[in-house]
């Protein structure tokens, strides 16, 4: 007797623990429309290379763009560089794009002086995009967890870029 009591109160306990989310999607989960941004060079594909010993001669061209072009464009964007794949060594490079597609233009003496470091042989920089969608800010590479384009899956081959970057050889 004692037995069933117990297993009365557990499946009482479940169903009172128990919600009804009707849907797909519970409604205590909120989607938020993220457009997907591409990051490219000017000439095509995502690698560049900035000669060490002519870096005055460099000037990296790339473009930032909606990938899909009839998707609605995010509040801003800011462009920030990382360094040698670090998380722990990002810089804003351009803030508040409005206006997509976007294209810029770096020099090896801008590299310099936004990390305060000349270039040295076999740094990367890499150029991404952080998204503003509303107020909330999805970052290119954040501290913790992944950033606003990985993840995505083979869509290199059909001109997708998650980030340009520029070697220094």
């Amino acid at each position: 007797m004692k037995r069933t009591i117990n297993v009365l109160t557990a499946i009482v306990i479940m169903l009172i623990g128990c919600s009804k989310d009707d849907g797909a999607i519970p409604e205590r989960v909120s989607i938020e429309d993220v457009p997907v941004i591409t990051t490219n060079l000017e000439t095509g594909g995502t690698t560049g290379t900035i000669s060490f010993n002519n870096q005055g001669a460099f000037e990296g061209k790339f473009r930032v763009a909606l990938y899909f072009a009839d998707a609605k464009p995010p509040a801003k964007v800011d462009i920030v560089v990382r360094k040698n794949a670090s998380v722990a060594n990002v810089k804003l490079f351009k803030a508040d794009l409005t206006g997509l597609p976007a294209s810029l233009t770096v020099k090896a003496a801008d590299i310099a002086a936004l990390f305060g470091a000349p270039l040295a042989l076999n740094d990367t920089y890499d150029f991404a995009p952080d998204i503003y969608v509303g107020d909330k800010k999805y970052e290119a590479w954040p501290a913790v967890g992944q950033g606003n384009g990985q993840g995505v899956q083979g869509m290199s081959a059909i001109g997708f870029g998650e980030y340009v970057r520029f070697s220094v050889k």
